[in-house]
C-alpha cells in the first residue's frame, strides 16, 4: 500500500512541477529555454511516479490484498512538497544563496542524511555546486530577491 500512495503523491508532484516550469517565459531567438532542465526533471517524475504506482497496484493485485488508503508512506513526500513549495517562494523572495543554503540541509535529511558535518558542509556547496552549474556554466541569470538578497549583499 506505501508503494500506492506514494505514487500517487508523486504524480500530484510531478503534475504541479510541470505547470511550475510551464510559467517559466519562452526564450529569446538563439538562447535555450531556462526551464528545459525543470520541464525534464518533472516529466522524468511523472514517470517514475506512474511506473511505481501501476506496478504497486499490480503487486496487491497479485497478492490479494484489498487496496486502502494510508499516510504513513506519504508523509515523507508531503514534507518534501511542502519544502519544495516554501523554496520556491522564498527564491522570490530572498534571491538564490539563502534560499538555497537553508533548503540543501533541510532535504538532505528527509531523504535520511544524519551526519551533521555533511548537513554543514552542504550549507555550502550545494548553493555553490548549482551556482556553477546553472548560472556559470548553462548562463541562466539567477534570481535576485525582492526583500532581501544575499548575493547581493556578498558583491557590496
Amino acid at each position: 500500500m506505501r508503494g500506492v500512495t506514494e505514487g500517487l503523491c508523486l504524480i500530484v508532484i510531478a503534475v504541479f512541477a510541470i505547470v511550475g516550469a510551464l510559467q517559466v517565459p519562452t526564450a529569446s531567438p538563439g538562447d535555450t529555454w531556462a526551464g528545459i532542465v525543470p520541464m525534464g526533471a518533472a516529466l522524468a517524475l511523472l514517470c517514475i511516479a506512474v511506473w511505481m504506482t501501476v506496478g504497486s497496484f499490480r503487486k496487491q493485485a497479485a497478492a490479494g490484498e484489498a487496496i486502502a488508503t494510508g499516510s504513513a508512506g506519504a508523509l515523507p513526500v508531503i514534507a518534501l512538497f511542502v519544502v519544495a513549495l516554501i523554496y520556491q517562494q522564498s527564491l522570490r523572495w530572498f534571491g538564490y544563496v539563502l534560499p538555497t543554503a537553508i533548503a540543501a540541509p533541510v532535504v538532505l535529511t528527509l531523504f535520511g542524511v544524519r551526519s551533521g558535518v555533511g548537513l554543514a558542509i552542504s550549507v555550502v556547496l550545494c548553493p555553490l555546486i548549482f551556482y556553477l552549474i546553472f548560472f556559470v556554466a548553462l548562463g541562466v541569470f539567477p534570481p535576485y530577491g525582492e526583500v532581501f538578497d544575499l548575493m547581493q549583499a556578498i558583491r557590496g
